[in-house]
């Protein structure tokens, strides 16, 4: 495996962020030099680049051209090299016997009248997000760090409350250390707590996370995803690949709960302001998890390639929806990107 920096500190600039709740980023001239320093290490380095750019921030000076010279950019070929070395794993279920008679496709296909849209207009459910980041021992070896993503991917059939899964090594190694992240889908809360205590789990995180793991952040948040088949159990051709982006938020003590509201629904109108071919899917909401380390919401974005992903960072309306409602409340943020690539064959337990 590679070699990986060690945790940084955590940092707290939301004292030195001087624009509260509601204030305009544009006439924010007053922001201190520090401050932006700072917040170089918690905003994705695309959104930076594209802060820096934006026409929101035409006439700041300061602050987002510090950030920006403190970016990197990764070219696609050093991307796909460092994502495809991590023996990914993507959401196919292969020839599993799960049941999905409790979907109901809204869509027919005549061949003579084409596709028709179903009488019953599509509706959306509610759906349990959990996203685990990881911090792993330097010297996991590739055998031992396959065994972790084979196993936990394999959980899905032996758990039954398991709607989609994904996980991976991440792309880029963050400040915070973090070296893995894997994401599953459930129906509830409760489905969720059973999984927690389920032997299959329990047996996987004794034998192939705990002994190498040095940290972990996790993000429990409820959304709302189309009540159709696809969508629901990311299943389809789009969902057969592509790049998982993670963001969790620290909202600062203090921000009012319209603010937190605001934020949400932002993220929740990107996929129609940016449109399918960009953004797969994306879910948002308020972290649950009482091993949150202090982020109090996640977003979870899947994109269909390297390229969208740069799209979807550099889109006016997402960088709107970080200049205009995520810097003003926030304290910390922290984001991963893992590649997904179809599975032909997972280990046993």
């Amino acid at each position: 495996m590679e070699k990986m920096s060690g945790r940084a500190k955590e940092k707290d600039w939301s004292k030195q962020l001087r624009c509260g709740h509601g204030a305009n980023p544009d006439s924010n001239h007053t922001m201190a030099l520090s401050a932006a320093a700072q917040l170089a290490n918690f905003v994705p380095n695309s959104v930076l680049q594209s802060i820096s750019n934006s026409r929101h921030l035409s006439g700041s000076p300061s602050w987002a051209h510090i950030l920006v010279r403190r970016f990197t950019h990764m070219s696609l070929e050093g991307f796909q090299e460092k994502s495809r070395k991590g023996y990914q794993h993507g959401p196919l279920l292969g020839s599993s016997s799960r049941r999905l008679s409790n979907v109901t496709v809204a869509a027919e296909r005549s061949p003579i009248n084409g596709f028709h849209e179903s009488p019953r207009p599509i509706g959306t459910r509610k759906v349990v997000e959990h996203v685990v980041l990881l911090q792993m021992e330097e010297d996991m070896t590739d055998e031992q760090e396959k065994d972790m993503l084979d196993h936990l991917y394999s959980l899905q059939y032996h758990y039954r409350g398991i709607l989609a899964v994904s996980l991976g090594r991440v792309v880029e190694r963050m400040p915070e250390g973090v070296t893995h992240a894997f994401f599953q889908r459930f129906p509830s809360f409760e489905a969720l707590e059973q999984y927690m205590d389920h032997p299959a789990r329990l047996q996987v995180a004794e034998k192939y996370i705990n002994p190498y793991c040095k940290g972990r952040i996790v993000a429990d948040f409820e959304a709302e995803v189309e009540d159709d088949l696809e969508p629901l159990f990311r299943r389809g051709e789009r969902f057969q690949q592509g790049i998982e982006h993670v963001v969790l938020i620290k909202v600062r003590e203090g921000a009012i709960l319209d603010g937190t509201e605001g934020m949400i629904e932002a993220f929740n109108a990107l996929p129609q302001q940016i449109g399918p071919s960009v953004i797969v899917q994306l879910t948002a909401g308020t972290n649950l998890s009482d091993r949150n380390k202090g982020y109090t919401h996640g977003v979870l974005v899947r994109v269909p390639s390297e390229e969208a992903l740069t799209t979807f960072s550099k889109h006016p309306a997402y960088v709107r929806v970080f200049t205009e409602k995520v810097l003003p409340i926030s304290s910390g943020l922290l984001s991963a990107d893992f590649l997904v690539d179809p599975v032909t064959k997972s280990s046993p337990l």
